[in-house]
């Protein structure tokens, strides 16, 4: 009976470190996705303000950027480019 107990207490230890174990993991995943995304955001952002410095506009301030998703970024940097296309051709 001893035994069972002991044993059953060792069993009851190992998932909770098999647990612990899982969820660092799982956060270290989430934490290096969250970066890389956050990484691209602020990328987007700088690019925004390049192409502004380039047709002369006055930059964006960090407020109109917050909230907005890398897809919103990523069109709006697509129409600084084509601003910058349409006044070559002109």
């Amino acid at each position: 009976m001893y035994d069972a107990r002991e044993k059953a207490i060792r069993n009851h230890q190992w998932e909770l470190n098999a647990s612990h174990n899982e969820g660092i993991a799982e956060g270290k995943i989430e934490g290096k996705i969250e970066g890389k995304i956050e990484g691209k955001i602020e990328g987007k952002i700088e690019t925004i303000r390049i192409l502004q410095e380039i047709l002369q506009l006055p930059p964006s301030p960090d407020s109109d950027f917050e909230g907005r998703t890398l897809e919103e970024l990523q069109q709006q940097t697509t129409e600084l480019r084509n601003q910058i296309r349409n006044r070559r051709s002109s």
